[in-house]
């Protein structure tokens, strides 16, 4: 009889400790790390000089000045519009002020500026 009984209180053992151990294996206090939200993250914003080469529906292509924070020398490059519309069309030629964030489809230029004379 008192084989049974330590039988079944082994078995319960068992049985409870397999629900309980590893809630606490996973259970880590997450090591004093700081929580983040990678939605919450913010993208970097870039500014730049350059002249209007050229404006299309979609784009416009800027000869920029060196953009020190992502180590791009001067250069000719697109950049896409936003697709709210919200920046007017200048003319090619016209020297400007930019900014313009990168995410996976490419920069996309968030304002444009012509500079004062």
């Amino acid at each position: 009889m008192r084989i049974t009984y330590s039988a079944i209180i082994s078995s319960l053992i068992f049985f409870v400790s397999s629900f309980i151990f590893p809630v606490w294996a996973n259970d880590h206090q997450h090591h004093a790390m700081m929580h983040t939200n990678p939605t919450a993250a913010t993208t970097a914003v870039y500014q730049s000089s350059g002249i209007i080469k050229k404006w299309d529906t979609n784009s416009v292509t800027l000869s920029h000045a060196p953009i020190a924070d992502l180590k791009w020398p001067a250069m000719t490059m697109a950049f896409t519009l936003p697709s709210s519309g919200e920046i007017t069309p200048l003319p090619v030629n016209t020297p400007v002020t930019f900014s313009f964030i990168q995410n996976d489809s490419g920069y996309i230029l968030t304002a444009i500026t012509p500079q004062q004379p």
